[in-house]
């Protein structure tokens, strides 16, 4: 068997009556023998963190979710037979942070969700409240790709006597007046700084309470916002009123947390035998 990695997808078996576990052809390897607890991964140079991700979620299938039944009283797992002693577990790696897991063939059964961890400059990057905007090249809107850039010098003319102004870290409201004019200035002046805030990868959502605004602006200036759309680089989706990262679950601009998690894919590679630091508790 060779190194485990992400696309790696290996299948094993485990008796529940031994409460052992071998390869699919009945055979022992260093896994099944570290999974045995008759190898420790320190003596490994073989084993590394994807190893030790996927022991957990087998363990987690095999012990911990009879456990969690026990205790809810909703009985045993959906999957388990208690006729049967010898299922099969298939485990595929797809990232860092994400390993299924399908019993006997059959679909998913578990997706193993390994959290990364970030760093203080990156969790602060992404706290937007004072921070200066990233995009200074203003692009107009593309119909092609559906696509704008909203840079510091912008100015949108609203057509009421007021306009709005992207300086460095806020949008300003320029006009005189009072009345609806100016507080329909001033909440897009809010909304709008959400958006570029979200767009330049310092947030990872407008909630529908400026989203609302801001979209109708998007609108007015061509921006089909029914489908995905693209805002300084970022990909944006609308649901529920909200404007998200199309394609990002993590809840953190993608940018940061595409370098987290090359970050902590580079100590999974490495063997156990040289780090033992990871995320999971298995």
């Amino acid at each position: 068997m060779g190194i485990t990695g992400i696309g790696t997808v290996q299948t094993y078996r485990y008796n529940f009556k031994t409460g052992k576990l071998s390869n699919k052809d009945g055979s022992e390897s260093e896994f099944t023998s570290f999974f045995n607890e008759g190898l420790s991964g320190d003596s490994s140079k073989t084993l590394n963190g994807y190893d030790w991700q996927v022991r957990g979620g087998i363990r987690y299938l095999t012990e911990d979710e009879f456990k969690l039944a026990r205790v809810s009283g909703n009985g045993l797992p959906a999957w388990y037979d208690p006729n049967i002693d010898e299922y099969e577990f298939t485990c595929e790696v797809v990232s860092g942070e994400e390993t299924v897991f399908r019993v006997n063939g059959r679909d998913e059964f578990l997706t193993m969700y390994t959290p990364v961890e970030y760093t203080d400059e990156e969790i602060d990057a992404w706290s937007p409240v004072g921070k200066p905007y990233k995009t200074y090249k203003h692009k107009e809107y593309d119909p092609a790709t559906n696509s704008m850039n909203i840079a510091v010098g912008d100015i949108f003319d609203l057509g009421t006597g007021y306009r709005l102004r992207v300086w460095k870290d806020r949008v300003c409201v320029e006009g005189r007046g009072s009345g609806a004019g100016k507080e329909n200035a001033e909440r897009l002046a809010v909304a709008l700084d959400d958006l570029i805030h979200f767009a330049d990868q310092q947030s990872s959502v407008v909630f529908d309470i400026n989203a609302t605004v801001v979209l109708r602006l998007l609108r007015e200036l061509g921006v089909d916002t029914s489908r995905e759309f693209n805002i300084n680089g970022t990909r944006c989706i609308v649901e529920e009123g909200a404007i998200y990262e199309a394609g990002n679950n993590s809840g953190v601009p993608s940018s940061i947390h595409r370098k987290a998690l090359e970050r902590y894919e580079e100590l999974l590679a490495k063997p156990l035998s040289e780090k033992k630091e990871y995320h999971t508790t298995a």
